[in-house]
């Protein structure tokens, strides 16, 4: 396992898409972070007094998340599509000997790469955009806070089962045209849902990723704590990762 594991690693390093994505990820947090913090210092300044009283700093500055798991899911999808594309998958599956194997190694190498980069992304993102604020003359939240805690510990939790479910996408659709292309779509149906009122409540809630985020304390309205959410999104990502083995395993690669 140790060897496929560093073989994983090898592609993944020398897939120029991979790793420039990774980056990508951080760099883009702390643009996100930056751009939703004016967003809400504006808000904030030109909103009246009960607006001001109900203002949540670490809600108003760190929604530039909810962008930034389209590029983890992506990052999923290529680490699994990448070898339909250049044709290697075949190769790697045999080399894996019993070819389940190989889906369960890419999956320990996504959940590695994510961990940290989604640390730092997270940290990108709540810095830029409660500096940002700050610098405003709006209110900021910083680390004392037992929320800003919770965000930055389950951040990372949170977007690496997303970059797995990218990751199911990608050997489920074997393109990674079709497989970004569901996963975004997917991931902004809580946003999107408001344009369907008979819906929206129960997306908003109970919907794989909005469940995350509720954990994340990402919310203003959380009706899921944090083991419920993270449970939802869980057993949402462990169905597709067990559809994805069974696929592949009983289909020609």
């Amino acid at each position: 396992m140790r060897g496929m594991l560093l073989a994983e690693w090898t592609k993944f390093r020398s897939v120029r898409s991979t790793p420039i994505l990774a980056a990508a990820i951080v760099v883009m947090s702390g643009v996100f972070g930056w751009m939703f913090g004016n967003v809400g210092a504006t808000r904030y300044l030109e909103g009246t007094v009960q607006e001001q009283l109900e203002f949540v700093p670490l809600h108003a500055g760190t929604r530039g998340i909810l962008l930034v798991q389209l590029l983890v899911a992506g990052l999923g999808v290529l680490v699994a599509t990448s070898e339909y594309n250049f044709g290697t998958m075949r190769a790697s599956a045999a080399a894996a000997g019993r070819r389940e194997r190989l889906p369960v190694v890419k999956s320990v190498l996504v959940v590695l790469v994510v961990l940290p980069v989604g640390l730092v992304s997270a940290l990108a993102v709540f810095l830029t955009s409660q500096t940002t604020l700050a610098m405003a003359g709006a209110p900021r939240a910083w680390f004392g806070d037992p929320m800003v805690i919770r965000f930055l510990l389950l951040t990372p939790v949170v977007l690496a089962l997303l970059a797995l479910f990218g990751l199911a996408l990608g050997f489920l659709l074997r393109g990674t045209a079709a497989a970004a292309n569901v996963s975004t779509a997917f991931l902004l149906i809580p946003a999107l849902s408001e344009i369907a009122p008979a819906v929206h409540s129960f997306v908003v809630v109970y919907w794989p990723n909005a469940a995350g985020f509720q954990a994340m304390a990402m919310v203003e309205a959380s009706r899921l704590g944090i083991w419920a959410g993270l449970g939802l999104l869980l057993a949402f990502v462990a169905t597709m990762l067990t559809a994805t083995l069974v696929r592949f395993r009983t289909r020609d690669v």
